[in-house]
């Protein structure tokens, strides 16, 4: 059983909204995404329920034909908060930064010893005995931080920072027996130029 998540792609912040949609560079790299999952042999795809996860799905749920699954447990800490804090925001305030990094999910309003069940129950349930399966699983960076500190046995959640729109890979037939197959995974999102013709290829002389 392998599941691939995918955090969402970067948000278009705005003042209060707790819940923003894609920017519009985001959108496109939704569809990088999509496209790159067509060799994945994908069975399922499943979303937070927040609009920046799930407009990141979109593409890769149309592109593949499968329905978009929608998880409650996958949704990011702060869900029903005063306003969206992205990484960038956080970064330029060093004190409220080494805070978050401590305690993520106190610092924006949760209860870890909740939020951390609700997203391993989720996960759990997404798992459910399978060992054949492949399914892309769209969520957001605290989310996949408590899946991976959970496989590392580690006390605290913030130990990655999972780029926009990256994949990150795990596998096992239970929460309790996964390893870690890949993190950040970013090739997709990286434009590529056509390799220059040699000369022997664009037919000069030897």
């Amino acid at each position: 059983m392998e599941l691939i998540f995918i955090r969402h792609g970067k948000p278009k912040v705005e003042p209060g909204d707790n819940d923003p949609v894609l920017t519009d560079a985001a959108r496109l790299q939704a569809e990088r995404v999509g496209h790159w999952l067509r060799r994945e042999n994908i069975e399922r795809v499943v979303s937070s329920p927040m609009r920046r996860a799930l407009e990141t799905a979109g593409p890769t749920s149309r592109i593949l034909g499968l329905e978009l699954e929608v998880r409650e447990g996958l949704a990011e800490v702060g869900r029903f908060g005063p306003g969206y804090r992205g990484i960038e925001t956080l970064r330029k305030d060093p004190v409220g930064w080494a805070k978050f990094m401590d305690d993520p999910i106190s610092f924006l309003g949760g209860d870890p010893v909740t939020f951390k069940q609700g997203v391993l129950d989720a996960v759990a349930g997404l798992l459910d005995g399978r060992t054949e399966a492949r399914v892309a699983v769209f969520a957001h960076g605290i989310p996949i931080n408590v899946v991976l500190s959970h496989i590392l046995d580690l006390k605290r959640v913030t130990h990655f920072l999972p780029d926009y729109c990256s994949l990150t890979r795990v596998s096992g037939p239970s929460l309790n027996d996964m390893s870690i197959l890949s993190f950040n995974e970013t090739a997709h999102l990286v434009d590529r130029e056509p390799a220059p013709a040699s000369a022997l290829e664009a037919g000069a002389p030897r």
